[in-house]
């Protein structure tokens, strides 16, 4: 492990998708550092009526711009040009808080959802329009990714809706967002649905409670397959078991994961959709050469050893239960709904409901069980999303504030990560953040903060470690070197001087809507496209309008009609 130096952070500290820069959200600005240097690329100001506090911190899509949101604003900057800046204001149906904030499937979009579900809207920035749909099913940033997908390649959304009681699934334009086609699917409760990383398939699955039941549709929405107990589970009473919790899928979309009620785990292969492997987790496991067993061992940190050790395992063992949320493990549910695959699609990342503090991990490829680590505390993981076999592993518990693990299997076990190890005083104050930064596969790098400091630290061996982190590179447009300021940093001279007191690009006004146009969905799905009210400055770059403006067909998908024909 080699750290590099502590950089102030903040609650709000996000990496961007390209690995490239690392956001930090102050008081009055926001800070963003190159990930390679550490040192201070680019200030945005916020805006000076942004007076709530602020809930999301986001990066568009290609890392050039940052998304702020509080409850009754959105705020858009870009790092690549200065002069633009959006702002959409009272979002929200009724002026209240919207429950998730995000860029959508390019930087001109925005994403947002309101309270209890009652609206997802989609703003286009480059029209300044905004879409409205009516009853989103799952609405919050921990259920939404269920509710939600945007197909690789092309852009289009797929969103599921319920109203009345029963639910339903629309496919919105990439470009437009305007239903292409919407139907009611046959499910009792919809769970989840998901395109496959390859675009050719959407994926819906229903509740647990009733039975295994996962539904495939063309690009194009038309039925497929319905996939029930016997293909997923094969067992004799697998009609009675309880169905499909959660669905995962490979990376190169060959495989389809599935955990339900029970303690075995599904795979589906996506070029036939049949009966594949059938993974079952032993209540006992035997070590062996092709099988590492790491149990997590309870040190005295005080004779200056390592509080976070493991031990690898030669005899059976049984991997144990711990409570979950205060419940005994036997008022718990059992199955599987975390699983995932890492970035080779080879292994698969397990773990049990009523047993959250173990891991399991399996080749795929030989349908066997590869590794099995065993913590004192409930843990959550993450795969690196570029270097295959690395897995980032967090604990829940309070012991284990700021410090993390990172696994792959060449390692002797879990390393632990800590961030406490690297700040001077060894003070963590307020909630911790542990993330990957999508950075070079070859030099994985982790990023590990709190509310006040943050570090990097890079999982490369010492023999292949390159010069990270240079302090104050040619190119890098820095403040005072590698010094940290404060909020009150004059950025005057990193901005144009026509943008020191720049208003706001676009201003949404929802009271100025115009007429809806007609309903397209059978169950009253709303998509309105109103055109709001907004005040556009003139400055020195005129805005570009986000690529080329024609949207991309479906793949396979003869014709696609501007309204459904299909009836609930």
């Amino acid at each position: 492990m080699h750290p590099s130096r502590v950089f102030k952070a903040s609650p709000h500290c996000v990496p961007s998708p390209d690995g490239r820069f690392i956001a930090t959200l102050s008081s009055h600005s926001i800070t963003v550092r190159l990930a390679l240097s550490l040192s201070i690329a680019h200030v945005v100001k916020l805006p000076s009526d942004l007076t709530t506090p602020v809930t999301t911190l986001a990066w568009s899509p290609s890392s050039s711009r940052i998304l702020v949101a509080s409850a009754d604003q959105i705020h858009v900057s870009s790092i690549v040009d200065l002069s633009f800046r959006a702002t959409i204001k009272n979002p929200a149906v009724g002026g209240g808080k919207q429950t998730l904030v995000q860029f959508g499937a390019r930087d001109d979009e925005v994403f947002a959802c309101a309270a209890f579900g009652l609206k997802f809207s989609i703003f286009d920035l480059s029209t300044s329009k905004a879409i409205e749909i009516s009853n989103p099913k799952f609405y919050l940033p921990s259920s939404s990714p269920r509710g939600l997908s945007v197909r690789p390649q092309t852009s289009h959304l797929a969103i599921l809706t319920r109203t009345n009681g029963r639910d339903a699934i629309s496919i919105h334009h990439p470009t437009s967002r305007q239903v292409l086609r919407s139907w009611c699917p046959e499910t009792v409760d919809a769970h989840g649905l998901k395109w496959t990383p390859d675009g050719q398939w959407l994926l819906l699955w229903d509740a647990p409670a009733n039975g295994h039941k996962l539904l495939l549709y063309t690009p194009d929405g038309q039925p497929f397959r319905s996939i029930l107990a016997s293909s997923i589970t094969g067992g004799e009473d697998a009609d009675l078991e309880t169905g499909i919790k959660n669905c995962s899928l490979s990376p190169d979309a060959s495989l389809c994961a599935m955990g339900d009620g029970s303690r075995a785990v599904g795979t589906l292969s996506t070029q036939t959709w049949r009966g594949g492997l059938k993974l079952v987790h032993p209540t006992t496991v035997v070590p062996k050469d092709t099988l590492q067993v790491w149990q997590e061992q309870l040190n005295d940190s005080s004779h200056g050893g390592s509080p976070y050790t493991f031990l690898r395992a030669n005899q059976m063992v049984a991997p144990p239960n711990r409570l979950v949320d205060g419940k005994a493990p036997n008022e718990v549910r059992a199955g599987c709904s975390s699983l995932a695959f890492d970035a080779s699609s080879t292994l698969l990342v397990t773990k049990l409901d009523d047993a959250p503090t173990t891991l399991w991990i399996w080749d795929v490829t030989v349908a066997e069980l590869r590794a099995v680590l065993m913590f004192h505390s409930v843990v959550d993981f993450h795969w690196h999303p570029t270097a295959r076999e690395l897995l980032l592993v967090t604990c829940q518990d309070e012991k284990y504030r700021g410090v993390s693990f990172v696994w792959d299997p060449l390692s002797e076990g879990p390393k632990p990560v800590s961030l406490g190890a690297y700040l001077p005083n060894g003070k963590i104050v307020g909630k911790t953040r542990t993330t990957w930064i999508n950075s070079d596969p070859e030099f994985p790098v982790v990023m590990i903060s709190d509310a006040q400091n943050g570090v990097l630290v890079s999982c490369s061996d010492g023999a292949q470690w390159p010069t990270l982190w240079r302090e104050g590179a040619v190119d890098d447009r820095t403040i005072g070197s590698v010094q940290d300021l404060g909020d009150s940093v004059d950025v005057s001279s990193l901005m144009p001087d026509d943008t020191s007191t720049l208003d706001d690009t676009f201003s949404f006004k929802p009271e100025s809507r115009d007429k809806p146009q007609e309903n397209l969905h059978p169950s009253k799905i709303s998509a309105l496209a109103s055109k709001r009210e907004m005040n556009i400055l003139k400055f020195r770059n005129d805005i570009e309008p986000y690529g080329s403006g024609r949207s991309a067909p479906l793949a396979g998908t003869p014709h696609l009609e501007a309204e459904s024909e299909d009836a609930c």
